[in-house]
């Protein structure tokens, strides 16, 4: 029996897919600074994502990528869409000890998720890509008319999609790390039993 697919290239003729992953996008970031504390005087920096992954639904890049391509229900615009920042696994690996990293890269680790080497043939720019480690708690939003501009204009390349069932896991840890409770306290079992 052959490994069942767990990516797909992405396709520039469909909509952004939830557990895309992107090379090279663009964040912009607002510095604001004490000295000038007018808004007109921000200054605003860019930051390079080598790697990032849409955690965004797909129904509403479905509706956004309608919209755009019919210039119909505006209404279905997304403002922006929704990231996970994503390292190489050697850049996360130095940071954990073995233990740790057993955890991270088995997605035993609720912080992490880890995903396997891309294969050339199942990226869209044929490089294949290394093994990855998504930051759970590195969110961010782009957004959404500057995300199609970087795509658009080659700043930002739209290289694999997670294929089900790899997509739902990685939904449903993502989901389940933000979706944790913080106690004041942890439940104690009674002495003795």
């Amino acid at each position: 029996m052959s490994k069942p697919l767990i990516y797909r290239a992405s396709n520039d003729k469909e909509a952004l897919r939830q557990g895309e992953i992107l090379t090279g996008l663009i964040q912009i970031k607002p510095v604001a600074s004490e000295s000038s504390p007018n808004l007109d005087q921000i200054q605003f920096k860019p930051i390079v994502h080598p790697y990032a992954i849409i955690v965004t639904q797909n129904c509403d890049l479905d509706w956004d990528y309608s919209a755009r391509q019919n210039r119909d229900k505006p209404n279905k615009l997304l403002n922006s869409i929704l990231f996970c920042q994503v390292f190489t696994a050697q850049e996360i690996r130095p940071n954990q000890n073995s233990a740790d990293w057993n955890l991270v890269k088995s997605n035993r680790y609720q912080q992490y998720h880890f995903l396997e080497k891309i294969p050339l043939e199942c990226e869209s720019s044929q490089e294949g890509i290394p093994e990855l480690t998504v930051d759970f708690k590195k969110i961010f939003a782009i957004d959404a008319d500057f995300l199609y501009h970087q795509i658009n204009n080659n700043f930002s390349k739209r290289r694999a999609v997670l294929e089900s069932p790899y997509l739902e896991d990685f939904s449903h840890r993502y989901h389940d790390f933000h979706g944790r409770v913080a106690l004041p306290a942890q439940h104690e079992s009674e002495k003795g039993v």
